[in-house]
């Protein structure tokens, strides 16, 4: 004869609360019998192995409505899919934990360097996290499309450098700008790397040594300060002055422009970027259809153009000449799961309903999938070529 147990002593032999078994019970994952005589629940031994299941899918990470669908499917083709899927999130999410981990060692690293006052090392906690999720954006950037690369040469193009230029990189971080063209540098040309000391910045320094000792580049031709840009006392003279997606760590931008302009040689270039208008103007237009309201990506959107409108007008109100070129690059995704993770990475907005329909919109983008035939997102970046003084 087979046992049963009370909704008390299954929870006891789970090793759960009785509330979450009515939980279960009400997400339809863990219907018990009812004793004829006073109705309280029953349980079969039917009803320990479901509990099991649904605690392993628990440990799994699955939500309740992952499981309910889960269990509900009999062909092994959609639960493969769904455990496929669920090991792609455990991976972003360990990721993500790695990332956490490097900004709390760097900010280790910021405690020890002395930072005494809370705002300020508050200000600086917040950059390393800004600076690690840059970094991990240039990683994706790289997987799906050739932007690094291509958006590097881009730049390296604009500036037009020439042999015994000094060059100032204010922000160098990885370092593509140089990693891309090494072989396009001119001779005697001169460049110093401004950065504070982190995982991307001191990797782009080991890269510099492997290169020199490999006879690729000449000994000193790429040299680095460790500095933060907005406490450096002096600035010398630059022939150009790169500032690649550095200005929304900058506090008061306006004063750091004014002594890059003044740094400068006559007819010298500072050369400014950041990120465009159709990231945000193209998730809009993919998650429209999708979402039950997409307000918070429209006001996304309209203050990303007041910050862009806002940083033009500094540009302007220090340099003489302010001339604008948009660099436009194609994102690709082999699957659906690639694609739904960058867009959580960047609709940040909504990124917790996104999350919370999950399998809904894993769906959504495979139906869009079939009638568009692939996976494509546009996105642009802006350069800016300033000259002379106002």
């Amino acid at each position: 004869m087979n046992r049963t147990y009370t909704i008390g002593e299954l929870a006891e032999l789970a090793g759960v609360s009785t509330k979450t078994l009515r939980v279960y019970e009400r997400k339809g994952l863990l219907l018990p019998e009812r004793n004829a005589d006073n109705l309280y629940r029953i349980y079969t031994e039917a009803a320990v192995r479901k509990l099991e299941q649904i605690q392993l899918m628990k440990y799994l990470g699955f939500s309740l409505d992952q499981i309910e669908l889960f269990l509900s499917r009999n062909e092994s083709s959609g639960r493969e899919e769904m455990l496929l899927a669920q090991k792609h999130l455990l991976e972003k999410k360990r990721e993500q934990l790695n990332s956490v981990i490097a900004c709390v060692e760097r900010a280790v690293r910021e405690c020890r360097e002395g930072t005494a006052d809370s705002d300020a090392f508050l200000h600086a906690l917040g950059s390393i996290v800004k600076n690690q999720r840059s970094d991990e954006l240039v990683v994706r950037l790289g997987k799906h499309s050739d932007e690094p690369r291509g958006w590097s040469e881009f730049i390296f193009e604009q500036a037009e450098l020439t042999e015994g230029m000094e060059v100032l990189d204010a922000g160098a971080g990885y370092g593509n700008l140089w990693r891309y063209n090494l072989h396009r540098l001119p001779k005697k040309l001169h460049v110093t790397c401004v950065d504070k000391h982190n995982t991307h910045a001191d990797g782009f320094c080991e890269f510099v040594k492997e290169r020199e000792t490999k006879g690729e580049l000449a000994q000193g031709q790429i040299s680095f300060a460790w500095e933060d840009l907005e406490l450096r006392k002096t600035l010398e003279k630059y022939h150009c002055i790169f500032f690649n997606h550095v200005a929304s760590f900058i506090q008061d931008r306006v004063s750091l422009y004014h002594r890059f302009r003044d740094s400068l040689y006559e007819n010298g270039t500072f050369i400014c970027t950041w990120g465009g208008l159709l990231i945000n103007e193209n998730a809009a237009a993919v998650l429209n259809d999708f979402l039950d309201d997409a307000a918070p990506l429209m006001m996304r959107q309209k203050k990303h153009e007041a910050m862009i409108r806002q940083y033009e007008k500094e540009l302007h109100a220090v340099f003489k000449t302010v001339e604008r070129q948009a660099y436009v690059t194609t994102l690709r995704f082999a699957t659906a799961e690639e694609y739904m993770d960058y867009l959580l990475q960047v609709c940040k907005p909504v990124e917790a309903e996104l999350e919370q329909r999950r399998p809904e919109f894993f769906a959504y983008l495979r139906r869009r999938q079939d009638s568009e035939g692939e996976y494509t997102f546009v996105r642009d970046t802006y350069l800016y070529r300033c000259k002379g003084e106002v």
